[in-house]
């Protein structure tokens, strides 16, 4: 389709023209496709096929390999994309006559723009897509006030720019046009650049987020109607009525958009969602409405992209339709397509035109305007909302983010004549210096500082005595984690209601650069999981939690979290700190399937989130390690009884699990039996410090002694049903315990993390019997949950050596 371009009508009008042969000879020479070879005589340059691959690879090279030397200086990936197609252009490498006729030859541009048109259709569908009508439209007066002051302030600016540049320059162009592109740039916050910063710096769960990210989403629409107002007031026709007549034609479209074609592609959206995919019909039924839509507009007068725009917000974000769009196409686009539009871009930019003192003069006062005018205006609405000088700092400079948006209007202004070279060289710069600036000024001036609720019982070891509400923050990486978690939680749920739970689900995605992770960042949200808007009813995390609130009257409250992997452990830490978690509850990557073979259900980086987790975490810290039979029991609707065991060898660690294992022995359906593990009375424990050894000796047998007596006592009114045993080991104890939990069917393994018997492995969230159990064969069914203790510390030993005693784990608080 895109290579129907390849010839621009315009030469190919004049080849075929029956002027006279000197006439012919001064046209553009036309480009054949495909070339016959370079053994043939061919030169693959002077085709368009391979001239435009030989384009894209370089285009491709240049821009990802800026992206790698700016990612250290927390700088978004499209300033590196905008700085390498500049640097493709006339301003650096296009100095070089033989590299542009070589690489870019003039018969060669109408192509690369045009695909590079058609990747944009499809960006600002994705765009489209991320916004979410609904609730731009419950926006409240806080958001709706920063994003018109945001605007209107600096745009007021700019036309006092636009009148100087006119005179200055002695501009052809009208002043209108002029003014509107000139002010949007100026203006406009760039909404997926803007939610991407405020992630990487966590700023998206603060207050400052809260008010910033529905105040962008309004001011990335009012963005594009402005852009369609300039493009159809800088057209040329010399009735003044048209202009009129565009806008008018132009809201017509608008409108049939959202009464009729919305109400279609609602009833595509359900019947994609009810079949839980996407058939090709519906894609085909998509990619030809995105193509219509652009075709549509470009026919009224209004450029292309706000129709393919106006698709995208008529798409229904509910359920897996938007989602499985942006699937199948993202990468295409992002990754192979966009990319041209920089070069296109940048071949269109030479820096170098800014060649006078009232160039610079211009750049200057364009920084000015836009920076003061954005920045000072939403610093004053923060303050008037309450936000204190930091926070309105943050905001100002939040708000006047750039990005491929301005870029987007300012090649549209450049393409209908609205700007020389230097004027649109001048707004380029502007737009860069802008972008540059925004993530160092927002680490210089804004901080989230965060001041959690103090609290006191951080572990679950002695919990039970006190009769404390727990809290449990439970990490989610997929849905196949969902039904052992919800069992663990049920577990712990006493049915006389004496002891609350309140649960905490915390979602984790991982921040890339995907608009489907964009998504996510802009519609997350801490809410109450009987009024979460976060996710549609077909969400299959919220549909799970929902009806388990609804079922068990445990307090729920979904939470989600979309950064990267290397500092999602400081989110999970944080929201453990301002919830007051009792435990963390993390899911190992690996399960178990029916036929015993195991397979990692989630990105393996997670594993080192776990790790971290567990170094840093505010409290008690468990992974669960789902084999099968413990997620496949429903403990809500059995009556039968459930074994499960307590593997208890010494330390804080398998304290705090025999503490778990009292509070799930108060189920009704729980049997729970405390194993303690010895070393033979053959066997010599060389020590390290044996004061500390024996500290750790007498607080265990404290934490047993109630459990032996209750385990001997007939009367068990605390307990329904506790047992205690005792097995002595020889030489592996973690063979010993993997070869009795075989022999025996538990439902469920709770291990402590590191104790006093067994050198630890601090390379493993899961330790040494947790790592044993874990990689077992698909003989043990049991399920497995490795319990670390808050800010345990005790000597670690080794039978037969001394052992190094480890340091304590740093408590982030």
């Amino acid at each position: 389709m895109i290579f129907l371009a390849l010839v621009p009508q315009k030469n190919l009008r004049l080849a075929m023209s029956k002027s006279n042969s000197s006439d012919a000879a001064s046209c553009t020479h036309i480009m054949e496709a495909v070339s016959n070879g370079i053994l043939q005589g061919d030169q693959p340059t002077n085709f368009a096929l391979p001239l435009l691959i030989i384009q894209i690879t370089v285009v491709l090279f240049v821009t990802r390999v800026l992206a790698k030397l700016f990612k250290p200086f927390r700088q978004p990936r499209v300033l590196a994309e905008i700085i390498g197609g500049v640097l493709l252009g006339p301003t650096a490498l296009g100095r070089s006559e033989t590299y542009l006729h070589t690489l870019f030859p003039k018969n060669s541009i109408t192509l690369l723009d045009t695909i590079a048109t058609i990747g944009l259709l499809f960006f600002l569908f994705m765009v489209g897509l991320e916004l979410d009508l609904k609730e731009i439209k419950k926006s409240g007066k806080t958001a709706v006030t920063i994003a018109f002051s945001g605007i209107i302030v600096p745009f007021l600016g700019g036309i006092g720019v636009s009148i100087l540049i006119k005179k200055t320059f002695n501009l052809g162009t009208a002043l209108a046009p002029l003014i509107v592109f000139v002010g949007v740039p100026v203006s406009i916050t760039a909404f997926p650049v803007l939610v991407r910063i405020m992630a990487e710096r966590r700023v998206l769960g603060t207050k400052l987020g809260r008010m910033v990210v529905p105040a962008a989403a309004i001011n990335d629409v009012c963005a594009w109607i402005l852009l369609a107002i300039g493009v159809a007031i800088a057209g040329r026709s010399h009735n003044r009525a048209t202009p009129a007549y565009v806008l008018i034609c132009g809201i017509a479209f608008v409108m049939f958009m959202l009464i009729v074609v919305r109400r279609f592609m609602d009833w595509v959206a359900y019947k994609v969602n009810a079949q839980g995919a996407v058939s090709e019909i519906y894609v085909l039924i998509t990619l030809v409405g995105v193509l219509l839509s652009a075709f549509i507009t470009d026919l009224i007068g209004i450029h292309s992209l706000f129709g393919a725009f106006v698709f995208g917000l008529v798409i229904p974000p509910e359920g897996n339709f938007a989602k499985m769009l942006i699937e199948k196409i993202e990468d295409f686009i992002t990754v192979l397509m966009l990319p041209l539009f920089f070069a296109s871009s940048g071949l269109k930019t030479n820096l170098g035109s800014i060649n006078s003192l009232k160039g610079m003069g211009i750049l200057f006062l364009l920084v000015f305007t836009a920076a003061v005018g954005k920045i000072g205006i939403s610093i004053l609405v923060g303050l008037f909302f309450k936000l204190n000088i930091h926070e309105a700092l943050g905001l100002g400079f939040l708000m006047n983010t750039k990005g491929l948006a301005e870029l987007i209007v300012l090649n549209i202004g450049k393409d209908i004549g609205v700007f020389d070279d230097e004027i649109f060289a001048i707004l380029v710069l502007m737009c860069l210096i802008l972008m540059f600036f925004t993530t160092p000024g927002l680490m210089a001036f804004y901080k989230p500082a965060r001041n959690p609720v103090p609290y006191t019982y951080r572990m679950l070891e002695g919990s039970y005595k006190r009769k404390d509400e727990l809290r449990i923050l439970a990490c989610i990486y997929g849905t196949k984690s969902i039904p052992a978690l919800l069992n663990l939680v049920e577990a712990c749920r006493v049915t006389n209601n004496k002891r609350l739970i309140k649960l905490y689900p915390l979602h984790l995605a991982e921040l890339s650069e995907r608009t489907l992770s964009i998504i996510n960042l802009s519609r997350t949200t801490n809410q109450d999981i009987a009024s979460s808007k976060l996710a549609s009813s077909d969400d299959a995390i919220v549909v799970a939690f929902d009806a388990y609130s609804r079922i068990s009257k445990v307090s729920v409250k979904l939470m989600n979290v979309v950064s990267q992997l290397e500092v999602m452990h400081y989110d999970v830490c944080n929201a453990a700190a301002e919830k007051r978690a009792t435990v963390i509850i993390l899911p190992y990557n690996v399960y178990q399937k029916e036929d015993g073979t195991f397979e990692h259900v989630n990105n393996p980086g997670f594993k080192a989130v776990n790790q971290r987790v567990m170094q840093y975490a505010p409290c008690s810290v468990c992974v669960l390690v789902d084999r099968g039979p413990w997620s496949s029991t429903q403990l809500s609707n059995t009556t039968s009884l459930q074994k499960i065991a307590v593997i208890f060898f010494g330390g804080a660690d398998d304290r705090e699990a025999l503490a778990f294992g009292c509070r799930l022995a108060e189920h009704p359906c729980m049997k729970v039996c405390v194993h303690r593990f010895s070393p033979s009375p053959g066997i010599t424990i060389d020590i390290d410090n044996a004061a500390d050894l024996e500290v750790e000796y007498k607080r265990d047998e404290e934490a047993l002694a109630p459990v032996k007596s209750i385990a001997i006592d007939d009367n068990k009114d605390s307990w329904q049903a506790i047992y205690y045993e005792e097995h002595a080991y020889k030489d592996d104890a973690a063979q010993s315990v993997y070869a009795f939990a075989s022999t025996n069917e538990f439902l469920l393994l709770l291990v402590g993390r590191q104790n006093t018997t067994l050198q630890s492995r601090d390379n493993s969230e899961l330790g040494v019997i947790g790592d044993c159990l874990a990689n077992a064969g698909p003989e043990l069914k049991s399920s497995i949950l490795v319990i670390q203790q808050h800010n345990s510390s005790f000597p670690r030993i080794n039978i037969h050596r001394v052992a190094s005693v480890s340091e304590d784990l740093p408590n982030s608080t």
